[in-house]
């Protein structure tokens, strides 16, 4: 019996094995399909780029419709009109993984797949074009293509070698990848090849505003470029910066691809934070330049003691290798994040709809890469749409043009003005920070159904004494021109909590009239015929609606007009037994005992004689102003 145990279960062995070959063939096929998706190096792809990825190509491009490019050169151009209002986007770490340039992949203005859902696709500036505007990528992502992202954040400071900045290449023929030195006296850090690139491509720039997005440490970026055009006083300086998920490494996690666990000795401290944090507040006091601050994981709401390292480690020490290939890590952590925070608008998107986005074995983990970069699309596609309105929706009256009315919660289609307006109050209610956190529409890729509470709202604010802070977003702003509110009909049609109501106002106006048509009001008891059929009556009574009123003498019936001094010389007999004569309103017809008799002439009145002209004391014989025509 033993040995018939022996002999089945290496029975069941061999057919396992002999199943589990085709199965491990199968496995590494899809993998290897996988891989092909993510790969870019296309020649169609690499045609709109110059050079890349073999070549170092760090400069600003301008997008057009479906997702069209060309480089900058600083003249107009298909793409780029000088005169236009401009949006430049600022991307960040490219090291996930073996990092994008090894796989020719860069962000353009059509998402990913592994950001938006349904396979990716999705056009993200369409409106911004519709708008009139320009619209520039600023590509460095050779140089943040570092297998830790501390690594890219120190590029933007400074050479922390000082033997010039390594940026990396890769030869689709061969498959090679390597690091090279960029070193020039006038470009010692990515701030400064930046500038160049900006200035480069905008020089003679005459537009009416300039907007910076920036993106986890393009966020960085972006400050720090602006700060310096602005010292400059160069004509693209931004008026408004966008910073989506800022990330400041002031730990070094290994999820970032920094190895050798968590240190703060080899990370930016608060150092990279804390400038950032002036730079913004210089650029509000001396430049007015207005801030937004948009979140969309939790990595941004944890300390650095709170990290989500402390919270996955368990899963690293378990052995699922390729975690730390994850996007994850403290964004934004401690206290100076939360001083930039108080310096700007601060929103807090819900992304709920990444749960269904790249799962796999690695669970919620990857959800996180997505929510960290869904900020992205959130907030671009957001332009061109009226911004959400807060839940509850305010009681309290507001301007036309103010933040309260027109920019309920900041988004990319508030006004610059708008947001200053929604700045300041978060700066009168110091140390209070306000907050607009999603409250509707957050399992929904489209954001046509969101809705956001404010914290504290303005009634809060009213009963927490910050009078002055909420009478300052009711108010239109100083700058504010109603014929330059850029809400187009586009904006309107794309926007349905706007246009749904009208249709619903017009649809109760529309019933109200058919209901009104089909059963009017029955005539009064007071009417001079009551046989008249329901059909007659519905065309009297229309009539009498829509002819105007006259207070004149001659559309009055004799029972209804007395002359005073008619009345003094007790003739009300009279005129109370005349009430039957046809008038000049209804002539030709008159009542007898219930019947009507149709004329086969109408009466026409006959000109008073001009001897009873101008004599208040005679009277008239009633009947002698009426005749039959021969």
């Amino acid at each position: 019996p033993e040995n018939r145990i022996l002999r089945s279960i290496a029975a069941i062995a061999m057919w396992v094995s002999k199943m589990a070959r085709p199965m491990y063939f199968g496995v590494l096929v899809l993998l290897r399909l996988a891989d092909a998706q993510e790969n870019f190096c296309t020649r169609e792809y690499l045609s709109h780029f110059e050079g890349f990825p073999m070549r170092l190509d760090s400069s600003v491009y301008w997008f057009g419709p479906n997702d069209q490019s060309e480089k900058a050169t600083g003249s107009a151009s298909r793409f780029y009109d000088p005169n236009k209002p401009t949006m430049l986007y600022f991307h960040g770490w490219t090291g996930q993984g073996n990092g994008w340039t090894s796989k020719c992949k860069r962000l353009t203005t059509r998402c990913h797949s592994d950001v938006c859902p349904d396979g990716g696709g999705q056009l993200l500036v369409n409106d911004w074009l519709d708008e009139g505007w320009n619209v520039g990528f600023f590509y460095w992502d050779q140089f943040a293509d570092e297998e830790c992202a501390r690594d890219a954040e120190q590029k933007l400071w400074f050479d922390r070698g000082g033997d010039g900045l390594a940026w990396k290449s890769y030869n689709p023929a061969t498959g090679q990848t390597q690091f090279n030195s960029y070193a020039k006296s006038d470009e010692m850090t990515v701030s400064d090849i930046c500038v160049n690139q900006v200035k480069r491509a905008m020089g003679s720039y005459k537009g009416s505003q300039v907007r910076f997005v920036g993106h986890s440490l393009g966020a960085q970026l972006a400050v720090r470029c602006a700060s310096i055009l602005h010292v400059e006083d160069h004509p693209a300086a931004p008026s408004r910066l966008a910073l989506l998920e800022p990330y400041f490494s002031k730990h070094s996690h290994m999820f970032f691809g920094c190895h050798g666990g968590v240190t703060t000795d080899e990370g930016m401290g608060d150092f990279a934070a804390r400038l950032t944090v002036q730079m913004v507040e210089h650029l509000w006091s001396s430049k007015k330049v207005v801030t937004e601050t948009y979140k969309s994981s939790l990595l941004t709401e944890k300390s650095a003691e709170e990290s989500p390292y402390s919270e996955l480690k368990s899963l690293v020490e378990n052995g699922m290798g390729g975690v730390e290939k994850t996007l994850v890590g403290t964004l934004a952590s401690g206290m100076k994040a939360e001083d930039l925070e108080r310096a700007s608008t601060l929103v807090k998107y819900e992304p709920e709809w990444c749960g269904g986005v790249g799962a796999n074995e690695y669970g919620d983990v990857e959800h996180v890469a997505c929510r960290h970069s869904a900020v992205v699309p959130m907030y671009l596609m957001s332009y061109g749409r009226a911004p959400p309105p807060q839940t509850p929706l305010p009681a309290e009256k507001a301007a036309p043009g103010s933040a309260l009315g027109s920019c309920m919660t900041p988004s990319a289609a508030c006004t610059d003005d708008q947001l200053r307006q929604w700045v300041q109050r978060q700066l009168d209610m110091a140390p209070t920070r306000q907050m607009w956190d999603q409250s509707f529409g957050q399992n929904t890729f489209a954001n046509i159904d969101d809705a956001y509470i404010l914290d504290p709202s303005i009634k809060q604010g009213f009963q927490l004494g910050l009078r002055s802070a909420n009478s300052l977003v009711q108010e239109t702003p100083a700058e504010y021109i109603q014929t330059k509110q850029s809400f187009s009909m586009l904006t309107f049609l794309r926007t349905p909590h706007l246009w749904l109501p009208v249709v619903a106002a017009v649809f109760l106006i529309v019933t109200i009239a058919v209901v009104w048509s089909h059963y009017p009001l029955r005539p009064g008891d007071d009417s001079d015929d009551e046989s008249l059929s329901p059909k007659s009556s519905r065309r009297t009574r229309g009539t009498s609606r829509t002819s105007p009123s006259r207070n004149s003498k001659e559309s009055q019936s004799p029972a209804t007009f007395k002359d005073p001094e008619l009345g003094q010389a007790g003739y009300d007999p009279l005129l109370a037994s005349m009430a039957s004569i046809p008038t000049s309103s209804n002539p030709g017809s008159f009542n007898s005992q219930g019947s009507r008799v149709v004329l086969t002439m109408p009466m026409q009145p006959r000109p008073l004689p001009m001897q009873h002209m101008h004599m208040p004391n005679s009277v008239v014989s009633l009947q002698s102003l009426y005749r039959t025509p021969k």
